[in-house]
């Protein structure tokens, strides 16, 4: 499959805003207790035959650039790392130290995918997702596997 990765714009914001609406129950995104409104931030779309296939969106603040939501439509293709070498090189463009992203303890397919990718677990925050469901009432008790959803994964790597 081969697709281009281009910035957000009006023309692909819509559609990025339905799928995180649909499967991130958005458009609030929560790590570390911070709620996101992913339809304020920037991001890239992995677009293949004039449909989106996949989204990164990321915040870039003290010195850091994280990533709110990633997600391939098409898993084991490539699209996830190809997004996440275009926040690579945005990040080193606007000068941060490194790149870190959240997940929950449910989400193992994730975590195996940043793990290949050279992320590091730099921190569990037991029981986050009780706080996380005080802002965001949505989050489902239970995700990926009928696990239940309950604790926060956070991974690093230095850029």
């Amino acid at each position: 499959m081969t697709y281009k990765i281009v910035p957000i714009t009006s023309e692909y914001r819509a559609i990025v805003d339905s799928h995180i609406a649909k499967n991130w129950a958005g458009p609030f995104v929560i790590s570390r207790g911070t709620l996101h409104d992913t339809r304020t931030q920037q991001g890239f779309v992995a677009v293949f035959s004039d449909e989106v296939v996949g989204y990164i969106v990321y915040n870039v603040a003290d010195g850091g650039c994280e990533i709110i939501a990633i997600e391939s439509l098409h898993p084991r293709q490539g699209i996830g790392a190809t997004l996440i070498d275009a926040i690579m090189h945005t990040a080193k463009k606007e000068g941060c130290s490194r790149i870190w992203l959240v997940t929950t303890n449910d989400n193992t397919p994730a975590m195996r995918f940043y793990q290949r990718y050279g992320f590091v677990l730099k921190a569990v925050r037991l029981n986050a997702m009780k706080e996380n469901r005080l802002l965001k009432p949505q989050i489902p008790l239970v995700g990926i596997d009928d696990v239940p959803i309950a604790h926060e994964f956070e991974f690093e790597m230095f850029v």
